[in-house]
Formats: C-alpha cells, sequence, structure tokens
C-alpha cells in the first residue's frame, strides 16, 4: 500500500466516467494496453478487484462502487488545485485590448486599469472609446464593457449592473422656469441615441406605467458626456445616465428633477468572445474589472 500510484487510481476513475477502456484512453491520450495495465496493477495492490470486464463491457464491484466514490473526490480536487496553483505562478503579462463607450471609459474605467496594472504590471492595455459598436472579432478586442440589450449570442457576457436615466438641470435654470408644470414644457438636451429627437420615453415611478412625452430639444447629441455640459450651462433640462451626473448632484451643480419619472433601466455587461482557451491575462482581467466596476456603481 505504500506503493499505491495516484495514476493508476485517475485511471481508475477515468474508465468509470469514461464508461468505456478506448474512451478513457482517448481522455487520458495513453495507448489502451497501458490503461488496462495500470487498473490491473491498482487491483493488484489493493488486492481486490474493482472491475468486471468482458469484452464489450465492464462492470463495476461492490467494493468498485466504493472505492470510485471514495477516490473520484479525491482526485478532482487534486487536479483542481494542480489548475489554480498552475495559474496563480503563471506571469499575467502581455496586451489585453478593451473597447467601452467614452463617457463609461473615462469616468469608470481609469481606476480600475490603475489597480490592475499595480496587481500585474506586465500587463498593458490598449483601449478604443467610441459610441459605436464594435465587432469583438473583427477588431481582435478582448474584451467589450458595453450598456444595453445584448443581441449577439456567439459572446460571452457577465452583467456587471445596471443604470438608469434621470432629468437634471442646473439649480439657475430651475429658479428661470420654476413655473413649468411638466418636463415636456421646457428646453431639453436629448441623447439621439433614445431614439426619436421629438419624444423621450419614460417610466412613471408611482405606477410602472410606461410614457411617451413630446419634447422641445434645443440641442442634441450622441454623447452623454456632451448632455452633461450643457446641462451645466443652463440651457436646458437633460436625461442622463445617472452615474453621469452624481458627483455634480452632490456639488449642487444640478439638481434631480422629476423624481417620479425615469428610463428604463438598462444592463451594463462585460463582453468577450466565445473561444475554447481564455487567455489567463483576460480571465484575470475580466474576473477583476468586473468585481471593481460593480463595487463602483453600488457607492454612485
Amino acid at each position: 500500500m505504500e506503493q499505491l500510484d495516484l495514476n493508476q487510481i485517475r485511471t481508475f476513475v477515468r474508465i468509470v466516467q469514461a464508461g468505456s477502456f478506448t474512451k478513457a484512453a482517448e481522455i487520458l491520450r495513453q495507448p489502451k494496453s497501458r490503461v488496462s495495465r495500470r487498473l490491473a496493477a491498482l487491483e493488484k495492490e489493493l488486492g481486490v478487484q474493482l472491475i468486471y470486464r468482458t469484452t464489450r463491457q465492464f462492470q463495476l464491484t461492490e467494493n468498485g462502487k466504493i472505492y470510485y466514490e471514495r477516490s473520484r473526490g479525491l482526485i478532482e480536487g487534486l487536479e483542481n488545485l494542480t489548475a489554480e496553483l498552475n495559474e496563480e505562478t503563471s506571469e499575467v503579462s502581455g496586451l489585453i485590448k478593451i473597447t467601452a463607450s467614452d463617457d463609461m471609459g473615462v469616468t469608470k474605467l481609469a481606476p480600475v486599469l490603475d489597480d490592475f496594472t499595480k496587481q500585474y504590471p506586465r500587463v498593458r492595455f490598449e483601449v478604443l472609446l467610441t459610441q459605436a459598436y464594435v465587432d469583438l472579432v473583427k477588431e481582435s478586442v478582448d474584451v467589450a464593457i458595453r450598456i444595453g440589450n445584448l443581441k449577439d449570442s456567439s459572446l460571452r457576457v457577465k452583467k456587471i449592473s445596471s443604470l438608469r436615466n434621470i432629468f437634471v438641470a442646473t439649480p439657475g435654470f430651475l429658479e428661470r422656469y420654476r413655473h413649468a408644470e411638466d418636463f415636456n414644457q421646457l428646453p431639453l438636451l436629448p441623447f439621439i441615441g433614445l431614439g426619436n429627437a421629438q419624444q423621450v420615453k419614460v417610466i412613471r415611478n408611482s405606477d410602472g406605467k410606461k410614457l411617451t412625452a413630446k419634447v422641445n430639444p434645443v440641442l442634441t447629441t450622441n454623447n452623454p458626456s456632451m448632455m452633461v455640459a450643457m446641462a451645466l450651462t443652463g440651457k436646458g433640462i437633460s436625461l442622463i445616465p445617472e452615474f453621469l451626473c452624481t458627483d455634480h448632484i452632490r456639488a449642487g451643480r444640478l439638481v434631480h428633477v422629476y423624481k417620479g419619472y425615469q428610463s428604463d433601466e438598462v444592463q451594463i455587461s462585460m463582453v468577450t468572445p466565445e473561444q475554447k482557451e481564455v487567455p489567463l491575462k483576460v480571465k484575470k482581467f475580466v474576473e477583476f474589472a468586473a468585481k471593481r466596476l460593480k463595487e463602483i456603481f453600488n457607492e454612485s
């Protein structure tokens, strides 16, 4: 028993899991004859028969069933431990290409990249910030941070958080338009990515009813950060992603108005191309960034 070989035990476990000696040999990438010899050696060492063999199939003995149930956890545990240690000792290095919307990237991504490179100093980043859709495979991008519902089922998706758009305006603007009873009476700074610039779609918080209101757009843009900048000039009321105006609201530069209305919440996700072997650098970054971004959005 002192000479018990873990390779023999691993071979036995694989035979049972595969359901045949031939398939086990394929999984282990070994000749079928070696698989048979290792099982025979294990049975000899234990002094019991584990498997009844015939020319076409096999059946576990009672001792074989007990031994399999006990040894399976041992082998799987050792394999998982080995995989974890290999990852920990492997150097995380190289270039990671990321894409995100410019408003998301500028306000949220920089501290995440900084923290990650402190932990893995040999990693470099190439960051493409754009409002346009980027084909990850065609552009050889490793990770995308996307806002909204995703349609491409060939991508791996990891949900981070969700966001909503809220109405904001400067205190000075509200003073000038203090007699307006509804937001559709006010000059609006809409995001053209929301659809028709002449109307906005919102949810009434009191009953969850979805409404479409006609509005008076005084400026349209495809960039949410531009919407914030224009809102700060006092030129109009704006329906802006909440995470972009939280600091301005806290500082009193903007006021959250019409709190009874908001846009539909949309999902924020980390997206990677579907592939069999995910590079270690990408795997580590996705795990790290998803956790950090979730913390950042929860703090907002």
